[in-house]
């Protein structure tokens, strides 16, 4: 805004942040997602128009925020991470409203960053998501955003966490489906009943071809898209030696 009144100004501003921690690699995998998403993920969030409120950086013009209802929410249940429906309920106002993120100052916190810390942040930030999901306000964002910046939000927020859990679901179904290949295969018992042929493949043959098929190049894939993100912001931020090494060391 360039003068006091300017009804075009920003009501909500986010800044970058930096979370330090040195209790272990737990820790250290913690600290740096989170400085990726305070970083170069907000920034991306905001040019996709799919940046929402996330807390303690952001800077909220209180005055415009208390006649839009406030950022305090009903229940503690549907509403745990009350500061994503502040940016939510913001949004959903229209009329042109976005939510900005800018690089003025870079704010570092220090945080436990404990296995047993991690897991209770990690899993209040999925819990929180999970109740978005049955609220009206995603309802209501999915029917008026476009579909860029709802393939977004989408990602951004519950997404993520649904890919998560279909990740963790795919390992015990990989191997019950290799458990019941295995059980096909051929023995000299039953070979009347299972066609088996001279020259043929043994089960368990064949399933470590396909999962090393598979699996070969797509666990370096997978590594490579997850810490893109870290080993960009590092790369800006202090040098390519140091975002390779970043990388060396989270591998």
């Amino acid at each position: 805004s360039r003068y006091r009144g300017d009804p075009n100004s920003k009501k909500i501003v986010g800044f970058p942040e930096h979370i330090t921690s040195d209790i272990g690699s737990i820790g250290d995998f913690a600290a740096s997602a989170e400085v990726a998403f305070g970083t170069i993920l907000q920034r991306s969030y905001s040019v996709l128009g799919a940046r929402m409120h996330y807390g303690h950086p952001d800077i909220m013009n209180k005055v415009y925020m208390m006649q839009q209802g406030g950022v305090s929410k009903a229940t503690k249940t549907v509403n745990l991470s009350e500061d994503i429906f502040a940016g939510m309920d913001f949004t959903l106002r229209g009329d042109g409203r976005q939510i900005k993120h800018c690089e003025y100052f870079h704010l570092a916190k220090g945080r436990d960053m404990g296995f047993n810390a991690v897991l209770g942040f990690f899993s209040k930030i999925s819990s929180g998501t999970g109740e978005q999901l049955l609220s009206r306000q995603t309802f209501r964002m999915g029917q008026v955003l476009h579909l860029p910046e709802a393939l977004s939000f989408y990602y951004a927020h519950a997404g993520y966490y649904i890919n998560q859990f279909l990740v963790s679901v795919s390992m015990p179904l990989l191997v019950f489906a290799w458990l019941l290949v295995l059980l096909s295969d051929c023995e000299g018992t039953f070979d009347v009943f299972q066609n088996c042929q001279n020259g043929q493949l043994r089960a368990a043959e064949w399933m470590a071809e396909f999962l090393n098929a598979c699996f070969s190049w797509l666990v370096l894939l997978f590594l490579l898209a997850n810490t893109m993100p870290l080993f960009c912001e590092l790369w800006l931020q202090d040098s390519l030696y140091a975002a390779a090494k970043k990388f060396v060391t989270s591998i």
